[in-house]
């Protein structure tokens, strides 16, 4: 058995913004149950979809008439700001069972349902994506079904074709 060397350790801290990342990561889970994972190469923290939480994005001026209608409802949940602003995403609860037809009438207005295994940005003030919230996550605040997002798209779309 030979003796394998010591090398001088070369360990060096987590740079301050990993760190900040981080702790950014453990709030999310901690506060909501969602599972995060921190995305290194682009500095950014991310939602899994598919387990706690599903994502549907739609065009901006669609997406907020429906958030509106959302409100009035009392089903508004959280919604983030793509960084170009021409897309919105609703945070919402998973689907139990996917329906392949679920978004057919909408998608020629651009509004998908992103699938389980993807992700979704969660803006933090730890960088400078251009990701923001429109409506923040609150604690014990329950997620808007998939469903009640769809069909408030279809019915803002049925009462204003131009929306």
């Amino acid at each position: 058995m030979t003796d394998s060397p010591v090398l001088p350790s070369t360990a060096r801290p987590a740079p301050e913004w990993l760190r900040n990342l981080a702790a950014a990561r453990a709030h999310y889970e901690e506060r909501f149950g969602w599972p995060m994972a921190v995305q290194v190469a682009e500095r950014q923290l991310a939602v899994t979809l598919g387990q706690v939480v599903d994502a549907i994005t739609m065009p901006a001026e669609l997406a907020a008439r429906v958030h509106a209608q959302l409100g009035i409802a009392m089903l508004a949940g959280p919604v983030i700001a793509h960084p170009d602003g021409r897309f919105w995403t609703f945070l919402t609860q998973t689907l139990s069972t996917p329906r392949n037809d679920l978004m057919n009438d909408l998608a020629e207005q651009d509004v998908r349902h992103a699938a389980a295994g993807r992700y979704a940005v969660i803006p933090t003030e730890l960088t400078d994506a251009g990701w923001r919230w429109i409506a923040e996550p609150r604690p014990n605040q329950m997620l808007p079904s998939a469903y009640a997002v769809v069909a408030t798209a279809r019915r803002v779309r049925a009462a204003d074709p131009a929306a």
